[in-house]
């Protein structure tokens, strides 16, 4: 499992939480601004910060970067409180929206760099700014026919400003339990029916500010979740955490919270959870081979959710297509190239939802009964792949089924696809 601390008799080694900016904003105009950003911020290394926190013992920072307290009167328990106060003050976070990568930081936290969004055209997207309205929603619309990438990074900071953080999203008093389903295929609503129906006892997903958790009801893991659009790195906050527990929810890092959706399904094994869904996003989805692998070593039911997937590599695709039972295509080449021609049944056209095995069948299947208010939904379905796939449609009269095979070509779909 993850490890933040180690306990050894010289003291408590705070190990490094790097943060990962280098891995989702790759370009040189993004490295130039990092390398600018982190020499002001933070303003104190954790090295710094604990060495002035009253009490605390004496501090010295490693050669690996990591920290060692000595002499600590409160012990382990005082150095994690200070570790996560730290981490409070210089909060950062990295999100996505329409697959533009976003860095949030500062108090108050406001949205400071994003990359330009890749793909000129998305009917969610579309739908969802429209839906925001104002101006800063409807001139975003507009950079995609072209303008400047300067321009882009800036609305899409603006947007997250007065759509996300303003919107309470990361708001550290917020609830953490929810009955709203915000769409209507997405991978919490499914969750939320597995939960209600009984085919899970425990979800391994990522909330702003908590990290990687563990959920155990349906509406933690909804409210937990909300509307949100992706979370690659996040900072925690005391508050939000004594939420969590008053909702059951396991904050795998309580401290630091680290994602880390590998240690996180070990944790919900080794405290006796055996029907498990776990999700993975973006580039962590190359890491199902080890979900595969804690399966098998507990003989758990794990269900596998693939998210985020644009942009991601040929590789990440090969190894969704062999351990993922659910994939959201998003705006992925990789996916339509290597996930579509395996699946045995979808949902939905534009965006699809690929289903993969029988296993994923059962979630997918339960999840339209309860929007149905259908038990047994699809019993009679075959599954197939190819021409023959299924593929579940929502239309005025409900859910219907039709063949692959008969589907038009979308004309409504994300293009550029990447």
């Amino acid at each position: 499992m993850g490890i933040e601390f180690n306990i050894s008799d010289r003291g408590v080694v705070v190990l490094k939480k790097a943060v990962p900016f280098e891995r989702y904003f790759p370009s040189e105009t993004d490295k130039k601004f990092w390398d600018d950003f982190k020499i002001k911020y933070p303003e104190k290394t954790l090295a710094e910060f604990l060495t002035q926190e009253p009490g605390l013992g004496t501090v010295k920072e490693l050669d690996t970067g990591d920290v060692l307290v000595e002499n600590t009167p409160g012990g382990e328990l005082q150095v994690k409180e200070a570790v996560r106060k730290y981490h409070e003050k210089y909060p950062m976070h990295i999100t996505r929206m329409f697959g533009s990568y976003i860095l949030l930081a500062g108090e108050p936290l406001r949205a400071v760099h994003a990359t330009p969004i890749p793909i000129k055209y998305c009917p969610l997207m579309r739908k969802l700014l429209n839906e925001v309205g104002g101006e800063t929603a409807q001139r975003l619309l507009e950079t995609l026919e072209g303008s400047s990438e300067d321009e882009q990074r800036q609305l899409m900071c603006r947007l997250i400003n007065e759509v996300v953080i303003d919107g309470g999203y990361f708001d550290t008093k917020r609830p953490l339990n929810s009955c709203e389903a915000n769409v209507l295929f997405g991978a919490s609503e499914m969750l939320f029916s597995a939960f209600r129906s009984g085919h899970i006892d425990a979800a391994v997903i990522v909330s702003n500010n908590l990290g990687t958790i563990i959920t155990t009801t349906a509406e933690a893991t909804q409210g937990a979740v909300k509307r949100m659009t992706g979370l690659f790195y996040t900072s925690p906050a005391r508050d939000i955490m004594e939420t969590a527990e008053k909702e059951n929810i396991i904050p795998v890092f309580p401290y630091t919270a680290r994602i880390d959706q590998i240690a996180g399904l070990e944790e919900a094994l080794e405290r006796g959870y055996r029907r498990v869904a776990v999700s993975l996003a973006s580039h962590d989805n190359r890491l199902w081979g080890e979900v595969e692998n804690l399966a098998e070593k507990y003989g758990a039911e794990v269900y596998r959710l693939g998210l985020c997937s644009t942009g991601i590599a040929e590789e990440t695709a090969a190894q969704m297509q062999k351990y993922s039972d659910i994939i959201w295509s998003c705006a992925s080449k990789a996916v339509k190239e290597y996930i579509e021609p395996k699946a045995i049944a979808q949902v939905g056209l534009k965006i699809p939802v690929y289903i993969m095995t029988e296993r994923g069948w059962k979630l997918a299947s339960n999840h339209l009964g309860v929007m149905q208010g259908i038990q047994n939904f699809g019993e009679d379905t075959v599954l197939a792949s190819g021409e023959n796939r299924p593929v579940f449609l929502n239309g005025q009269d409900g859910i219907r089924k039709v063949m692959k095979k008969e589907l038009l070509p979308c004309s409504d779909c994300p293009t550029p696809c990447i």
